[in-house]
């Protein structure tokens, strides 16, 4: 069976490579890459963790058989790392040219003697080998069946994200009719962009409601949306697409074998969801699912995603959204609200919308102290544990639909920019939070923690381990 294979760099990993591979003196140099594995949905995606650049005429010096090679002293330790911490080999070096690149017959007969024995060492990994030129990679990825694959894509994981290929694509795309305002500001291609894409929304409250029609109406091919909760009178007013009917209660004055009849089939929030996606844009495939986000089996169901919005409050949300960014570098955006009232006089002390990117290694949810772990552990209780704590269960925040609605266009607009890569260079990946009170808006700066257990790139951290972690869930 042929394998779909891409790999993923983190923004920094990339630009610290390629200022190795192209210091501007035209010669080839070379680096070793160890990678986390996901295989999921007949695809194989390769995160790229941890770097070492092989120095010139000490780790990589004329070769045997072709022009240059890495000496086995220095590959050696590397595969060993690889085989010790369940990750995959990567060796990579650099051609001249730019937009196209492959590899040489030199090359592809050192693949043919080295490989077999890489293997061997990598004790059931795969290992493999990319080349790169300017704006353009390939790859010739081998795996212990016997069995090898080239690699589709390349996916540079910034505030753009950047997507390179061995030659520029030559598939043309018609979108349909109903997006050509749009197609008129960023092209068929990036229609095509969003016809693939495959997104999540973690929640179908206020704020996910909205984002679930934004991203129907802007043509994105797939969506799952996970929630666990149904509709009540008191959602109406912010739930898109929510009616009455979908919200009957024992107060509502119809006859008593209609009500019976409604309450046997609850409506949940994510049939609403997918109500509205569909009117939206009728072509769009729906993944519904009525549960836990933080349980286990759940959260799997969007690793095959291109990107996360986190529209839900708790904190085992923020958990498990936060992990699967950083160890499996699927890029995604929190959104959430907050209204304070100043209980003493009655009036409102505190008013904000707040949207944070969280991307591989930057705006890491842990180290923007994001996540509370006293409220964890008060979520982790029971409903009647809370209640005898008197920590209170069920309590719930102020909600307005128009601050979601502040919320859930920048959120989405931010997507859209970064996935077709329209920012401007200058843009920062930071939290930003609109004060409604006095109308301002702040940038927060973030600073990493080099020791996170999250985002950080040190040995026991989650960064880009892929299958090779488990995620912070419950069973």
């Amino acid at each position: 069976m042929k394998r779909h294979c891409s790999l993923i760099f983190p923004q920094g990993l990339f630009d610290r490579l390629h200022a190795h591979l192209f210091p501007g003196d035209g010669d080839e140099h070379a680096a070793v890459m160890l990678a986390g594995l996901v295989e999921i949905e007949g695809k194989c995606r390769l995160l790229v963790r941890e770097l070492y650049l092989a120095v010139d005429g000490t780790d990589h010096v004329d070769g045997n058989y072709g022009y240059k090679m890495m000496r086995a002293e220095f590959i050696r330790p590397h595969v060993r790392r690889a085989r010790i911490e369940r990750l995959v080999y990567i060796g990579v070096h650099n051609h001249g040219g730019r937009d196209r690149v492959d590899f040489s017959q030199d090359d592809l007969n050192s693949h043919d003697r080295g490989h077999p024995a890489l293997l061997d060492l990598a004790e059931g990994m795969p290992v493999g080998a990319v080349v790169m030129a300017k704006n353009a990679v390939a790859g010739d990825i081998w795996f212990p069946a016997g069995n090898r694959c080239e690699l589709e894509e390349t996916r540079v994981l910034g505030v753009n994200i950047r997507r390179l290929y061995a030659a520029p694509p030559s598939d043309r795309h018609v979108a349909a009719h109903a997006f050509n305002r749009q197609v008129q500001m960023f092209g068929e291609g990036g229609q095509a962009l969003l016809s693939r894409a495959k997104i999540a929304v973690i929640g179908a409250g206020g704020v996910g409601s909205l984002l679930v029609e934004y991203l129907a109406r802007l043509g994105i091919g797939s969506l799952i949306v996970i929630d666990p909760d149904t509709i009540d009178v008191t959602n109406l007013s912010r739930v898109v697409g929510a009616t009455i009917a979908d919200a009957v209660g024992p107060e509502w004055p119809i006859p008593g074998f209609l009500k019976r009849l409604l309450f046997t089939f609850p409506r949940r929030k994510v049939d609403i969801a997918k109500r509205v996606a569909k009117q939206a844009n009728p072509e769009i495939t729906f993944q519904a699912i009525a549960g836990d986000f933080s349980r286990d089996d759940v959260a799997r169901q969007v690793l095959g995603c291109d990107f996360i919005f986190l529209a839900a409050d708790s904190m085992r949300a923020r958990l498990v959204f936060n992990a699967i960014v950083q160890q499996y570098f699927i890029p995604g955006i929190q959104i959430g609200s907050l209204v304070t009232p100043d209980k003493d006089n009655g009036s409102l002390d505190s008013v904000f919308t707040v949207t944070r990117w969280v991307l591989p290694g930057v705006g890491c949810l842990w180290c923007s102290d994001t996540i509370d772990r006293h409220q964890l552990a008060i979520e982790a209780k029971s409903n009647d544990e809370q209640r005898d704590q008197d920590y209170g269960s069920g309590a719930v925040n102020p909600s307005v639909i128009t601050l979601n609605a502040v919320g859930a266009s920048m959120a989405a607009n931010d997507f859209l920019f970064s996935y077709l890569g329209l920012f401007a260079p200058s843009v920062v990946a930071s939290p930003r939070r609109v004060h409604h009170l006095d109308r301002r808006v702040v940038e927060q700066v973030l600073v990493p923690n080099h020791e996170c257990t999250e985002c950080s790139q040190s040995s026991s951290s989650r960064f880009g381990r892929g299958i090779g972690m488990a995620l912070p869930t419950s069973s």
